[in-house]
């Protein structure tokens, strides 16, 4: 469903050739590299920005602020987010329950009120703590719901509120680019496309760290691909009691292989051996940005680094007009590990593989200004042929 967001609330900053909150550097290499096969009047355009569920999934749209957010995974999302939601919610949705229906019964399913195609039950388990604190409230203003929800964005625990999974459950779904209903306005010199990126290696290092190298934050989807890894080794992994039961030819394995498999770590190595010998490389935490984020295609004016992340924050919030003093926000660039311990996963690393590398995020560091040798303690002479894929739009 398309709607229009009411104008009551609008800080908008046009892009001036002077201005602070750009950085023309970084604006001039994405245009050098895209520049060639842009065009603005590109017909396909809508369908891309409607029916690609990659760019619906990691991108955020804040009309009354004519933003567009493309969230990269990895790349402080944790710590842009919130503050993306909370303008969404207190500028685009606030004004317009207040402009519709007054009251919303979040277990009447049947109403055909605008408002009530928000996810309004879920926000409020998010609210109230306790099942009968919402059972006393059936009936309740959605603004008054969207208003308690911004005091807990703002609040000091708001990193207990999963936003992925918020979104997941389209509770707030007016914040997808498919409901801007002329798309060509996102084109506009007043509307402003961000992206947050970072070392095409740097990332794909922490990914790897976060869901594959450690067993402190599971899922079932990476468990999965974890335990597969390690099937696929089980000679490397496990003993020969463990293994000599294992017919890998016919994917089958044996229970010995199965649970020898539920607690291993696989290595960097075997992780992007797996990946890219699978179809696995599009995964949105280490796919490409420029494949992500239709880099091309929607030439984003605003670019900010991993790797100066507090003056580019800094700066976003300040075109935002966020006052970041308030959101405290100072634990972003805390990880827990160093660039020399992503660099130190590459060190062994065969030339073929990682010549797959350089191929696979050969457009990313181009239109970002990364170097591909950064991440190389040895072998910096390292020849490998590749091609571009830029302008493919998916």
């Amino acid at each position: 469903m398309s709607i229009i967001i009411p104008r009551t609330v609008s800080r908008r900053i046009s892009h001036h050739q002077n201005s602070p909150i750009v950085d023309e550097n970084r604006l001039k290499s994405l245009k050098k590299q895209c520049g060639h096969i842009y065009n603005p009047y590109y017909r396909g355009y809508s369908k891309v920005l409607h029916s690609d569920k990659t760019l619906n999934y990691l991108g955020f749209l804040l009309q009354s602020h004519s933003l567009f957010y493309c969230s990269v995974p990895k790349v402080a999302t944790r710590t842009i987010l919130p503050f993306i939601t909370y303008l969404h919610v207190r500028d685009d949705l606030l004004p317009l329950t207040k402009n519709h229906s007054s009251h919303v019964n979040m277990f009447n399913s049947k109403s055909q009120k605008i408002t009530d195609t928000f996810n309004s039950e879920y926000i409020m388990k998010m609210i109230f703590n306790s099942s009968q604190d919402r059972l006393r409230k059936p009936n309740i203003e959605l603004s008054t719901i969207l208003e308690s929800f911004l005091s807990r964005l703002i609040h000091k625990d708001a990193s207990k509120i999963d936003l992925w999974v918020l979104y997941a459950q389209e509770s707030l779904p007016y914040i997808r680019l498919r409901n801007l209903i002329d798309t060509s306005r996102i084109f506009s010199v007043n509307f402003t496309r961000a992206i947050f990126v970072r070392h095409p290696l740097d990332r794909l290092a922490s990914a790897y760290m976060d869901k594959i190298g450690s067993l402190k934050n599971r899922s079932s989807s990476y468990d999965e691909l974890r335990q597969k890894i390690c099937q696929h080794n089980s000679l490397f992994y496990l003993n020969i009691s463990q293994s000599k039961f294992s017919f890998r030819r016919k994917k089958i394995f044996s229970t010995n292989v199965v649970e020898g498999c539920r607690n291993v770590i696989p290595t960097f190595e075997h992780f992007l051996q797996y990946i890219f010998s699978k179809g696995l490389r599009d995964d949105v935490h280490w796919q490409p940005y420029t494949k992500l984020c239709q880099v091309c295609l929607l030439k984003y004016n605003f670019i900010g680094k991993y790797e100066t992340i507090r003056t580019d924050l800094q700066r976003f919030m300040t075109l935002l007009g966020i006052n970041s003093q308030k959101w405290n926000r100072n634990d972003y660039a805390k990880t827990g590990n160093t660039k020399e311990n992503y660099q130190s996963l590459y060190k062994n690393l065969s030339n073929q593989m990682l010549c797959t590398l350089k191929r696979f995020y050969h457009d990313d560091f181009n239109v970002f200004n990364y170097r591909f040798d950064d991440y190389l303690i040895k072998k910096k002479d390292l020849h490998c042929e590749y091609k571009s894929f830029l302008g493919k739009f998916q």
